[in-house]
């Protein structure tokens, strides 16, 4: 994959996704994006995390994620944040 992220890393984002997290993501240019973790699409080769919230749907590249953050879960353990 042309994402150049860790295996790690990825991992974090396929649990947000699979949990339908709430999350709130800062992207390398201080962009930040609130919702829940829907999906990783694949588009020509790179990997993008999908976000959705009661308006809209918006992708992320994985590579230009800074901060992740799990917010809200029930089971506490499931909240975290994590910077690259």
């Amino acid at each position: 994959m042309a994402n150049n992220i860790s295996c790690d890393a990825h991992d974090y984002f396929e649990i947000v996704c699979m949990r339908r997290s709430l999350i709130k993501v800062t992207s390398k240019d201080n962009k930040i994006y609130h919702g829940i973790a829907t999906d990783i699409k694949l588009v020509e080769k790179q990997e993008y995390l999908q976000i959705s919230d009661d308006i809209k749907t918006e992708q992320l590249l994985l590579s230009e994620v800074k901060t992740l953050e799990a917010l809200g879960n029930t089971t506490a353990q499931h909240n975290f944040s994590i910077t690259w």
